[in-house]
């Protein structure tokens, strides 16, 4: 009997050790008394421990959609290089921009990139190193669109721009009605007695090759005084189209100043290009969700794209949209639906890219750490993109996955700003950078599939 009890009493301690470690491991038990510190006991920490990727369950419908398709659909679905092509047909969901980059490489023709996005790409951020890179590689000189006036006129580096105090507005915060269509930047400007508007060339642009303006129905009375190296003229805006087009300049010029004596008419803005090459137009709005791209009408973008012929098309937006409070995103998706439907419509022989939103922080228990929404809401990304038929591109997954934001702020080279949202010049070169190689990746496999 002595020796079964003797047996008993260390299995019974050890139990007891454990019953206690394990009650103690799902209460708070930090505190601290003169220079001892009680640390957090969690008897657990090794099972609860997650790994950098963490894997969310998915609704049963991301799987299943898979598992229905055809050999040939889950192919085309493979993410290559990076990008996932959902087209629903033989052509590749990337290929009218392959299409159009070859013949840029060939022929050098014109290839043109509208990339719509919220706060992560105002003040031309990643999209300048963006056309940098395409520029390098195939040519062309110039920044592209540039509204009438701007809130990060002051930030952005790319082109120097001023404006008078005096134009009227309507974008998509305010709205602009049937008299007053709203352009792709999501603004349409009405000009006084005495509007004005200055570009002038940044270390970034050089000078300016060819200078057009953009505008809705002219009149016989609209004038522009306009005001180059070359010196001053005054053009008429006439024209009766939606959108209508006015080259302004002829020759390459360090500078350009425009004043507006036209009452009534809708102005949007000013393109600077050259004859060929890549171009990619920064249609940045902040705060935007994305959803207001709607608001601009189909005949607005399509007379746009009679003369800018729009090869790609990036919509990049989630990052007002997911919020720690938000129950469900089933509405936003529908409405995004909606987006790509109207963008497709619009720009029937344009590639579209739906860039996955990139990592955001939330802060707990004085700790940052990924908003727990966001895997969830990058694979519904994904998932719209299968059910339109679009390329998918996963921005979370590329700058590291889970946690990553937190470590582009607080690593040894800052690559984030410290609202663990947006990221800085250098996150904002490094996400070009990452989104240019998986461009030419497929444009690469491309270029062989047809040897």
């Amino acid at each position: 009997m002595q020796t079964q009890n003797r047996l008993r009493e260390p299995f019974l301690i050890v139990l007891i050790t454990v019953i206690v470690l394990t009650f103690l491991s799902f209460i708070p038990t930090e505190f601290r008394v003169g220079q001892y510190q009680m640390k957090k006991v969690d008897l657990f920490s090794e099972v609860r421990h997650q790994s950098k990727h963490i894997v969310f369950p998915l609704p049963d419908v991301v799987f299943a959609d898979a598992i229905r398709d055809s050999l040939a659909r889950v192919l085309r679905e493979k993410e290559l290089y990076g990008i996932a092509s959902f087209s629903k047909d033989t052509l590749g969901a990337m290929d009218r921009f392959y299409m159009a980059l070859l013949q840029t490489k060939k022929a050098k023709k014109k290839t043109r990139i509208a990339y719509f996005g919220d706060s992560m790409v105002e003040g031309d951020l990643l999209t300048m190193d963006l056309r940098s890179f395409f520029q390098q590689d195939f040519g062309g000189s110039g920044v592209g669109f540039v509204p009438i006036t701007s809130i990060v006129a002051g930030f952005r580096t790319t082109i120097i721009h001023s404006f008078s105090s005096d134009w009227t507005d309507y974008n998509f915060n305010d709205g602009g009605g049937p008299d007053h269509p709203l352009g792709p930047s999501g603004h349409c400007f009405l000009a006084s007695g005495g509007s004005y508007v200055k570009y002038k060339g940044s270390k970034y642009s050089g000078s300016f090759n060819q200078v057009k303006l953009y505008y809705g129905s002219g009149k016989a009375d609209c004038r522009v005084n306009v005001t180059t190296d070359a010196g001053t003229s005054e053009v008429a805006l006439s024209e009766s189209k939606a959108v209508n087009e006015a080259v302004l300049n002829s020759s390459p010029t360090a500078a350009i100043s425009m004043s507006f004596s036209c009452p009534g008419v809708n102005i949007y803005g000013a393109s600077f290009e050259g004859p060929s090459g890549v171009y990619v137009d920064n249609y940045a709005f902040r705060g935007n969700s994305g959803l207001t791209l709607t608001a601009v009408p189909m005949n607005i973008y399509r007379g746009f794209d009679e003369y800018f012929s729009y090869d790609l098309i990036v919509l990049h937006y989630g990052l007002n949209a997911v919020g720690h409070k938000v129950k469900s995103y089933a509405w936003y998706f529908d409405a995004f639906k909606k987006v790509v439907e109207h963008i497709s419509a619009s720009y029937p022989s344009a590639s579209i890219l739906i860039i996955g939103m990139s990592d955001k922080g939330y802060k707990e228990g004085g700790e940052w750490k990924t908003e727990p929404d966001i895997p969830v809401f990058v694979e519904q990304q994904k998932k719209l993109a299968r059910e339109t038929g679009v390329a998918f591109w996963n921005l979370y997954e590329n700058m590291g996955g889970y946690n990553s934001m937190k470590e582009w702020v607080e690593g040894d080279t800052a690559y984030a700003n410290r609202d663990y949202a947006h990221p800085n010049h250098r996150g904002a070169t490094r996400m070009a950078k990452m989104l240019y190689k998986k461009i030419m990746d497929g444009f690469k496999e491309y270029e062989a599939k047809l040897e």
